[in-house]
């Protein structure tokens, strides 16, 4: 059994695999205010409510786009005498070759996620994947929406980043005098007939045009065929509006982490 942790800014998820099937997810808030005993107690509640003996696994790996919150999170792990832990970046490497001007500044799970892509599409048959030989472009809609691009050479090339739903509507709450935060879900229609679904409709469809409009231009720079995945959490939300998005795998970051995990040779 393998625990995948991938520590991101609204929330820290968590994949238990099971001979490399997801067998389980959860999550919980990010939030590194806490002390490493608030989340002791709340890892054991986890447990417990998901039946999930975190001693009978055979490895815990851990992603971190938050510094404070994966050490916490590791600190309360270590208090329950769990390991042994690895952590992306530090104890195992994405093995992608990091095109990036300065590769230091790539987020973690963007790299873990367009390894997952790779190793699903982008490895040529016969290689010891089950890819199928394309370019990859991985569209993560978090936080912050990034839509990144991996080769079929396992080249991870860079991507664009852009603010993600949540942040929008806290933004634009923060920012006007009238307009309200409104709860994300779909609007009935394009024109908005209110406030709330105004809002709603300028999100969510622009995010989808957005994101229909950086792919279809990264498609012409890397070619028709490439291979289109979407994940993150508001990834089935936004599939639903956007043309050009093909697949969609809202765990590919617990995916990944789970095959890298797999190849122990790369630590």
């Amino acid at each position: 059994m393998i625990v995948a942790i991938d520590v991101g800014n609204t929330t820290t998820n968590f994949g238990v695999f099971d001979r490399g099937r997801l067998a389980s997810q959860f999550s919980i808030a990010t939030q590194p205010g806490r002390t490493a005993d608030e989340i002791t107690l709340q890892l054991k509640a986890l447990a417990k409510t998901h039946r999930l003996h975190l001693r009978r696994a055979s490895q815990i790996i851990v992603c971190s786009v938050v510094p404070r919150m994966s050490a916490l999170l590791i600190q309360a792990l270590q208090s329950l005498e769990i390991e042994p832990i690895r952590v992306v970046g530090q104890d195992v490497m994405v093995p992608l070759i990091n095109r990036y001007t300065y590769p230091e500044q790539v987020g973690q799970d963007r790299l873990v996620g367009a390894y997952a892509a790779w190793t699903e599409f982008g490895q040529k048959p016969g290689r010891g994947g089950r890819g199928r030989g394309k370019d990859c472009i991985v569209a993560d809609f978090g936080t912050a929406i990034t839509i990144d691009v991996v080769t079929k050479a396992g080249e991870y090339l860079g991507g664009v980043i852009s603010p993600g739903l949540d942040i929008s509507l806290e933004a634009l709450a923060a920012r006007t005098a009238l307009l309200p935060k409104v709860e994300l879900k779909e609007p009935p229609e394009l024109l908005g007939r209110d406030t709330a679904n105004s809002i709603r409709s300028g999100l969510i469809y622009g995010c989808a045009a957005l994101c229909d409009g950086l792919v279809s231009q990264l498609k012409t720079l890397y070619g028709p065929t490439t291979v289109v995945v979407a994940t993150g959490g508001a990834s089935a939300l936004i599939a639903k509006y956007a043309r050009t998005l093909e697949y969609l795998r809202p765990h590919l970051v617990l995916e990944g982490l789970a095959q890298l995990d797999l190849k122990s040779d790369l630590s």
